[in-house]
């Protein structure tokens, strides 16, 4: 398959400290956000995933899975595999475009210690951080560790309104592990950590306007009281304020009876954040603001059994299940306020409950041992219910939203298919080609339950797409040069989007919804290079090209964006890193990162041209400390991150609203190793 396997030395040149800045360093993948302290929501290949409808791409960390992810802290990371395509036969649903895999450090049998500070400087204010690991033995088999971050800074993108906090973000991070190996054939590995993070005077989803003269023009004298909006800030009258609290534990064993090996995975999650701050009108008057409040859990346990890899023939069996609870509000208030004024709306409540069997083999002929045919199959059932209570949540002009009770429940199921053939031609060049089935569960819209529809509305189908690629990996024979490159194409006809609800005249009698019935396909290809061409020198390429386009989405009564591009996918994206290192330690490392034009909602209406995005690294490496000087976005680019929208409050203003990504940021970073 298509795979982007990024390593610890690889992952500390680039200085990838989040898993948002993946995207720049593996081909055909787009991470998009909701502001500083949103959700991040992940493209692969032109699949992409918004805000209002969960990742079609899955994350886990230590075997641990994360359908939608806040932005993890990677501070002390082993690995990344990123891998494209759908791997539902292994893990089931929320990976039908692919799959990033994260290993943090584990436990040695011997004594490790490390320590890092970084200061970071950008227009607006500063941060602060340090973050360390510390492992060893404990005793006969028995190992552990400890990995912490803390930080401190201003927002990067402040609020310049009179009498409201500019922003701030504290972060506090704190892992432990273990790893029991009390036999040969068993080993037993456990995990937990905590995040949590402050931000008075941050909202978790921040948009701002994409053209800021225009905005200027419309309420820098009407509203603002004569002030105007820089590039990387706002103005904005609603209280803001951001906790949110991360607590994870896992639990794994793998044992090796002699014969092939047995795992068990158990984990739980539990994610709350509470995120006050929605400004309604995106300006400095006083008109409505708004409050996100949720808590959810997630249980997750897997049980599998994998042959002995390295026999003709070896296969593996496994069943799943997973779990999540859903508790959330939605509150706001009207006029001037504080953030004690934000009045809540009955609480909604969402259940899921999947179970999954699957098997894969793999068959390599005795007659052709360079040849390997691969097929799985799995079953994923899936139970979704909602609830809601009675109750209204006033968006001001008089407009109230209303609830009513409503209690929501099905099953959905898929069957998904996996066929492979791989050839190896030489032990240099190997050949590969795939297909497989991805899916998502359908379930149920409580927004359209407001406006008494019928079930073909408050119900949506499950999502299903067919993908198939064919690739090749190379190496010469020094191992110097490396080139793997791939080619897809995607197709989806029961495609969940947001869409709207009209009546037999054509008139919209609904809030946005959840539906299937749309469809789109995608097709490209990607090229990964990696070069070392002189001693000390390390050269780095990638290119990614996804024509990802609707074939049917009607987006309003009168609209269908047929042929459009699908939104938040850009048509291209590129990196290219040169790092130089001298004998003695001192290095310089430079690289470019390319993103093409992307429409930032479905009719194409809000657009993000392309960008080009310098970065600069020079310092020392050397056994015991190394020191290094950075510049991030040199170039200092403004670039939309995530879903465009118009105002909430005014309606179509001539603006569109999206987040945006970091501006030109430069630091020291001062590290020690035992």
């Amino acid at each position: 398959m298509s795979v982007t396997v990024l390593d610890r030395k690889t992952l500390d040149e680039a200085r990838i400290r989040d898993v948002r800045q993946l995207d720049a360093a593996v081909p055909n993948v787009q991470f998009n956000e909701s502001g500083q302290l949103g959700s991040t929501f992940i493209s692969i290949r032109g699949i992409e995933s918004n805000p209002f409808i969960v990742n079609r791409a899955a994350v886990y960390i230590d075997g641990i899975p994360f359908r939608e992810l806040s932005n993890a802290v990677l501070n002390q990371v082993e690995s990344i595999e990123v891998l494209r395509g759908p791997q539902a036969t292994l893990y089931g649903a929320n990976s039908e475009s692919g799959l990033i895999v994260i290993n943090t450090r584990a436990p040695t049998d011997h004594v490790v210690a490390e320590a890092r500070g970084t200061g970071t400087t950008y227009r607006g204010g500063i941060n602060g951080a340090v973050d360390g690991f510390l492992g060893g033995p404990l005793g006969e088999g028995l190992a552990g560790s400890v990995a912490w971050k803390a930080a401190q800074g201003d927002s990067f993108l402040p609020n310049r309104q009179p009498g409201r906090p500019g922003g701030a973000l504290r972060e506090l991070f704190l892992q432990g592990r273990l790893r029991w190996h009390p036999v040969e054939a068993l080993t037993v590995n456990g995990t937990a950590y905590i995040l949590d993070k402050h931000a008075p005077g941050i909202f978790d989803q921040q948009y701002v306007p994409r053209d800021i003269d225009l905005y200027n023009r419309s309420y820098a004298d009407s509203f603002n009281g004569g002030r105007r909006i820089g590039r990387f800030d706002y103005l904005e009258d609603a209280p803001k304020l951001t906790d949110q609290r991360e607590i994870v534990s896992g639990l794994s064993a793998s044992y090796d009876p002699g014969y092939g090996t047995i795992d068990l995975t158990l984990s739980y999650r539990h994610f709350q954040s509470d995120a006050k701050g929605l400004d309604f009108d995106f300006t400095a008057l006083p008109t409505v603001a708004g409050r996100d409040a949720k808590k959810r859990d997630f249980y997750n346990a897997e049980l599998r059994f994998a042959s002995p890899a390295s026999e003709p023939f070896n296969y593996i069996l496994g069943v799943t299940h997973y779990r999540e609870d859903h508790d959330r509000f939605l509150a706001t208030f009207v006029g001037a306020g504080t953030l004690a004024s934000y009045r809540p709306a009955p609480n909604q409540y969402a259940h899921a409950r999947d179970w999954g069997v699957f098997g894969s083999a793999n068959w390599s002929p005795v007659f052709l041992p360079e040849l390997t045919l691969g097929a799985g199959i799995r079953y994923d059932h899936a139970r979704r219910t909602a609830r809601q209570s009675a109750g209204q949540l006033d968006l001001g002009g008089g407009s109230l939203f209303v609830y009513r009770d409503a209690e929501l429940g099905g099953d959905f199921g898929a069957v998904l298919p996996r066929f492979s053939i791989r050839y190896k031609a030489s032990p240099q060049l190997t050949f590969y080609a795939n297909a497989a089935k991805g899916y998502i569960p359908g379930g149920f819209n409580l927004t359209a339950a407001q406006a008494d529809l019928p079930d073909d509305i408050l119900r949506f189908a499950s999502e299903t797409m067919w993908s198939r690629e064919g690739g090749f990996k190379w190496r010469s024979a020094d191992g110097k040069l490396r080139l793997t490159g791939a080619g897809f194409y995607i197709r989806s006809n029961n495609w969940q989007e947001i869409q709207v609800a009209a009546d037999a005249n054509g008139r919209i009698i609904s809030s946005d919804y959840i539906g299937a019935n749309a469809s789109i396909e995608s097709k490209g290809f990607e090229l990964e290079a990696a070069a070392d061409p002189v001693r000390g020198l390390t050269l780095t390429a990638n290119l990614g090209y996804s024509d990802a386009r609707y074939r049917n989405l009607q987006v309003n009564a009168t609209t269908n964006v047929r042929g459009r591009r699908v939104k938040l996918v850009p048509a291209y994206d590129g990196y290219l890193a040169a790092r130089y290192q001298l004998p003695g330690g001192l290095f310089v490392r430079g690289d470019v990162s390319l993103t093409g034009k992307e429409s930032l909602e479905s009719l194409g209406q809000a657009v993000q041209g392309a960008t080009q995005t310098v970065g600069l690294q020079a310092g020392y490496e050397g056994p015991r400390w190394s020191a290094r000087a950075f510049v991030e976005n040199l170039t200092d680019v403004r670039r939309a991150s995530g879903l465009a929208f118009r105002n909430l409050a005014f309606g179509n203003d001539g603006n569109w609203y999206a987040p945006v990504g970091r501006g030109r940021q430069a630091g020291v970073e001062l590290g020690w190793k035992l």
